[in-house]
């Protein structure tokens, strides 16, 4: 048997929805990791603080993430490297 072939349009949308995705899951991992810094917890008890926020744990992962972005300084993270 060969393999099903896609068209494009096909592709198209699971990529984006591939993309769509990482970026959900980056979000609620960083804010895992801000969560875990800010109240000394381990990232179990960090999601379930996320869970809880309004709008479930996507909403407030993104709520997290752009309150630790708008008062990180530029360039102060460790893993920063120059790019923006």
């Amino acid at each position: 048997m060969s393999p099903q072939r896609l068209d494009e349009a096909a592709c198209t949308a699971a990529a984006r929805l591939l993309s769509a995705s990482l970026a959900e899951r980056t979000t609620i991992g960083e804010a895992v990791g801000v969560v875990q810094c800010t109240q000394g917890c381990d990232a179990a008890e960090a999601l379930g603080v996320l869970a809880r926020g309004a709008g479930g744990e996507g909403a407030e992962a993104a709520r997290v993430t752009a309150v630790a972005d708008a008062a990180a300084e530029s360039g102060a993270d460790p893993e920063y490297w120059g790019w923006a």
